[in-house]
């Protein structure tokens, strides 16, 4: 759907809206299934920044993240390191702009 451009196509089609015009993530209140898309249950939303990310993974008990990226210059080898997570649930961290902000979304595969 990216490479083709239709993710704007994608979106309307699941319910949902860009997070950001320019940046490929659909976010929306339903629970439409696409084989054109992944789905996340969205549990957090903080603007970006290393400490309070490493907090909230922290206080879920996070010791394995997935960090996904688009619109974000962060490197997340470096910052898997950085955030030194230990503890025993899983979550997916999304790292994107919002109206040229840096958010992160702490999220779980639904």
């Amino acid at each position: 759907a990216i490479r083709a451009h239709l993710v704007a196509e994608v979106a309307d089609a699941v319910g949902g809206h860009l997070l950001d015009p320019r940046i490929a993530y659909i976010t929306g209140d339903g629970t439409a299934r696409t084989p054109w898309a992944a789905r996340y249950e969205v549990h957090e939303t903080l603007p970006f920044s290393l400490k309070r990310l490493r907090a909230a993974l922290r206080e879920r008990g996070v010791g394995n993240a997935t960090i996904k990226k688009r619109g974000s210059a962060v490197d997340v080898d470096r910052l898997r390191k950085d955030l030194r997570l230990s503890g025993s649930e899983s979550a997916v961290v999304i790292l994107t702009r919002i109206e040229e902000r840096p958010f992160a979304l702490i999220c779980t595969p639904s």
